[in-house]
């Protein structure tokens, strides 16, 4: 059996309805868990989260599957791995045989609620059979959690739900300021809290100074030394300006980790926390300025800072609190088993991941590896294609990762060049070892690892979606579709 799934069904741990507790799923979009104060970072960014973290189960060395929202929240709320969901760009739909986080607790008699933010999710059908599937677009945490409280004040009973909070998304740091975060901003005669340059508006209502032009995201080299959009001007960004983006990105943590603090706040307030399973997580990390060829994005990359991402499990009653796992990969695949587990509901036999608590309690020690990929490496190109051309599933640029902690491999597809990397002695994926393009010791083992998952994981067939006009332009806005000067699609 491949050493990366654990395919049995897990049995319960015999809560009764009455004693089950409620679920509340909590997703960051784009927040890489070195930014985490928790996780050791050494800017204060999450003072919420780290106090949840205090008094919960958190996982060092937790990976999500893939380096953007649509697949990777496909995993999370299935157990499956990416090619068993389907769901593996924007204009694909999961599997609908696929049984969800809202179908299984649905079925145990809960009530089911999703409050997201992305704009691309709604057509994947990820928001599909939950009780009540809210969309906020882009809004902030604050409309978020105001309507998630509106919604459990509204009835009885259990509730499973998933919380998608966006704040942390480019364009970075839209929602607010926090002078403390722009350290190497002041003193350059700039005003505080303001860009360095000027960008077009993200949508309606947003300050401008805050808005977004694409130019300053998804830049390669090229274009970095070119000159780009300042005010009125063009010139060629400095390191102050390009620190500052990321800067603003430790401002939208920031601000999102407030929406975090309200949620736990309001459990609190309402008696319920002790009684609910919460989990935080994210789809996603983000990539600053490590790879040189294309800054400010994560849609292309397989490496550490696209999917490492914190996950903080408080269970109900205490149990595991303060508890760190250091040692063992987790997998966003493990957070629905787990859910189930603590919730006293069977897992489908289908199920590819695994309860935590095992790892947790020592019971299930047994080490597994990851499964990445990423099938949009010039993701606006390829979306461009399916908009215009409608092809199937080969259409994509493709890469798959899988690492067992130690060792990373990493397969381009479209090139047929490998990347092997070690994690202990290299953890920025920087050398290479991979000498002309051959394998030999670890390489060998995770190329073998990879084959078996291709052969070994059940395929979902194709669903592709044809994109809406309103759908069509949500993704513009978040710019997977490009635009010529006059405004035109390509």
């Amino acid at each position: 059996m491949l050493a990366g799934l654990a395919l049995a069904g897990l049995a319960g741990c015999g809560n009764s309805p009455a004693e089950a507790p409620s679920v509340l799923l909590v997703t960051v979009d784009c927040l890489r868990s070195d930014h985490v104060g928790a996780y050791g970072y050494g800017r204060d960014t999450t003072p919420n989260l780290d106090a949840l973290a205090a008094e919960s189960a958190l996982f060092e060395r937790s990976y999500s599957h893939a380096p953007f929202t649509a697949p990777s929240h496909a995993s999370l709320l299935t157990g499956l791995n990416t090619p068993s969901h389907g769901l593996v760009f924007w204009n694909y739909k999961i599997d609908p045989a696929a049984q969800t986080f809202q179908d299984l607790f649905g079925a145990a008699g809960y009530r089911t609620s999703a409050f997201i933010n992305h704009p691309g999710l709604p057509p994947t059908g990820l928001l599909e059979d939950f009780d009540l599937p809210s969309t906020q677009l882009s809004g902030p945490w604050e409309d978020t959690v105001e309507h998630f409280f509106d919604w459990v004040d509204s009835g009885e009973g259990k509730f499973a739900t998933w919380v998608h909070l966006w704040d942390v998304h480019r364009p970075f740091g839209y929602r607010e300021w926090s002078a403390e975060l722009l350290g190497f901003y002041p003193g350059t005669g700039r005003q505080p809290g303001r860009l360095p340059f000027a960008e077009s508006g993200f949508g309606p209502g947003h300050d401008v100074r805050v808005g977004r032009l694409e130019a300053h995201y998804n830049v390669n080299p090229t274009e970095r030394a070119g000159p780009l959009p300042v005010g009125a001007e063009q010139r060629r960004l400095g390191e102050l300006d390009w620190r500052y983006i990321a800067d603003r990105y430790d401002n939208g943590i920031r601000f999102a980790d407030r929406g975090v603090g309200a949620l736990i706040e309001g459990l609190r307030e309402r008696g319920v926390l002790d009684d609910t399973l919460v989990v935080i997580t994210a789809d996603h990390g983000e990539s600053l300025t490590e790879r040189d060829a294309v800054w400010f994005t994560h849609d292309p990359f397989l490496y550490e800072e696209t999917l490492r991402v914190p996950l903080v499990i408080r269970f109900p009653g205490g149990r595991f609190a303060g508890q760190r796992e250091g040692e063992l990969l987790v997998r966003g695949i493990d957070v629905l088993p787990t859910l189930l587990d603590v919730s006293g509901l069977d897992a489908p036999a289908a199920l590819q991941g695994r309860s935590l608590v095992g790892v947790l309690d020592g019971s299930d020690r047994q080490p597994v590896t990851l499964l990445a990929q990423t099938q949009t490496k010039s993701a606006k190109e390829s979306f461009r294609s399916v908009v215009k051309d409608e092809a199937g599933p080969d259409w994509l640029e493709f890469r798959q990762a899988v690492t067992d902690g130690r060792h990373k491999l990493i397969l381009d597809y479209d090139t047929g060049t490998l990347e092997l990397y070690d994690l202990s002695s290299d953890p920025g994926e920087v050398h290479n070892l991979v000498v002309d393009n051959s394998l030999d010791g670890p390489g060998l083992a995770l190329r073998d690892e990879l084959q078996r998952y291709r052969s070994e994981l059940p395929a979902a067939p194709v669903h592709v979606v044809d994109p809406d006009i309103a759908s069509q332009a949500l993704l513009d806005a978040l710019g997977y579709v490009e635009k010529d000067p006059a405004g035109e699609q390509d």
